[in-house]
């Protein structure tokens, strides 16, 4: 845990970069020639207009991983609540059990329907996440 100090700032060397900043600028302007009208390949307000992809899968249903606050956990994952609608409660019932599975994972238990706490010490969040999902799906596609 850092201390939070009190502490100056030394205008003199903001004014001085500021300075030397605004009088070198002509050097970095841009030329006339620089500026293109448009992208190659590209029309303007291109992906503005393309609808968000939608999960789907495994990805639907286990939707996010974080840090777990549940007492000798590490992590959690977020179960969508439409679960059980995608899976079937049967499905949805062996999810800790999938989930388990994963190597690193040592326990889960269930906070309600939707979190899913984990203690798995030796993976990051982004691996958990990953590994759940394929592991889903592996499960998905043997039933």
């Amino acid at each position: 845990m850092s201390t939070r100090r009190e502490g100056t700032i030394d205008t003199a060397a903001l004014q001085t970069i500021t300075h030397r900043l605004r009088d070198g600028a002509s050097h970095y302007a841009p030329e006339a020639a620089d500026d293109a009208e448009e992208l190659p390949d590209r029309s303007p307000g291109e992906a503005l207009a393309r609808a968000p992809r939608e999960p789907v899968g495994p990805r639907a249903v286990i939707v996010d991983c974080g840090t777990s606050r549940a007492e000798g956990y590490t992590h959690v994952l977020l179960v969508s609540p439409s679960a059980e609608l995608l899976l079937g409660s049967h499905r949805v019932s062996h999810l800790g059990l999938v989930v388990g599975r994963v190597f690193g994972v040592e326990a889960y238990k269930w906070e309600g329907n939707e979190l899913l706490h984990v203690r798995a010490p030796g993976l990051r969040w982004e691996d958990l996440l990953s590994e759940a999902q394929d592991a889903l799906a592996d499960y998905l596609a043997a039933a």
